[in-house]
């Protein structure tokens, strides 16, 4: 009865550090967007999202339908075209894990002075999750981590200029949503050694085509995305939809 007791209180107190993790985390890239000036858009806990409605630009709470996104988001956007964005950016994607740390280093103290399953957990849990996002070879399973990320961007040269590209072709929705996706950008993507980049850079391709009603280069672009589709994560799959 004790070892059910036991895992009953690890399980409980295992799941509420989880979620108290994920929103400071998710909050540090929210509140560095916000530092730097940047709009609101999304922040996703588990199923439960909040988001800005394109419609009245109101915030609202509603349910994520994406399970791949469960794990966590939050999202900001520059409010105008700028190229020290991609620089911004970089900040934002190390606010999440200095937020984690900066919990697990609290939490921790608190153990020190009062040990507790409870406060173990809420210190293990967000520093295991500092750690792992800075992991810069490891997937979240859409792209790189977020320290992955922020190397590439540092980095400069091929890996800032993939980045780039993704970044730019992200945001295109919220400022230009009638304009192609920059060829410059997609033709980076679809070079990339990354089958997942590659694979995204077709699909912006082929959302250039569908704007321009090319039938054949849209069938092309499906056609390339097929070749790949067995090396992409499936959430990636899922995000790109495309009419056969």
């Amino acid at each position: 009865m004790e070892i059910i007791v036991l895992i009953l209180k690890v399980l409980g107190f295992g799941f509420v550090a989880m979620i108290a993790s994920t929103i400071i985390h998710e909050g540090g890239h929210v509140i560095a967007g916000l530092v730097q000036g940047w709009k609101f858009m999304v922040m996703v806990i588990g199923p439960v999202e909040i988001y800005r409605d394109e419609k009245d630009d109101k915030i609202k709470i509603g349910i994520e339908k994406n399970p791949a996104l469960w794990g966590g988001l939050g999202g900001t956007i520059p409010r105008k075209k700028s190229e020290n964005n991609i620089k911004a950016y970089a900040k934002i994607l190390l606010a999440g894990p200095i937020a984690s740390f900066v919990l697990g280093g609290i939490c921790g103290i608190f153990l020190m002075m009062y040990q507790s399953l409870f406060m173990m957990l809420m210190t293990f849990i967000p520093l295991s999750m500092g750690f792992a996002c800075l992991l810069p070879k490891a997937r979240t399973g859409l792209l790189y981590t977020d320290g992955g990320r922020w190397l590439r961007i540092v980095k400069g040269g091929k890996t800032l200029e993939e980045e780039k590209a993704l970044f730019d072709a992200a945001m295109l929705a919220s400022f230009s949503p009638e304009e192609k996706y920059d060829e410059k950008g997609v033709a980076t993507l679809i070079a990339s050694e990354d089958k997942s980049f590659c694979y995204m850079g077709h699909y912006y391709a082929y959302l250039n085509a569908k704007k321009e009603d090319s039938a054949e280069e849209m069938k092309n672009r499906i056609a390339m995305m097929e070749t790949l589709r067995k090396d992409v994560p499936q959430a990636i799959a899922d995000m790109c939809v495309v009419e056969k």
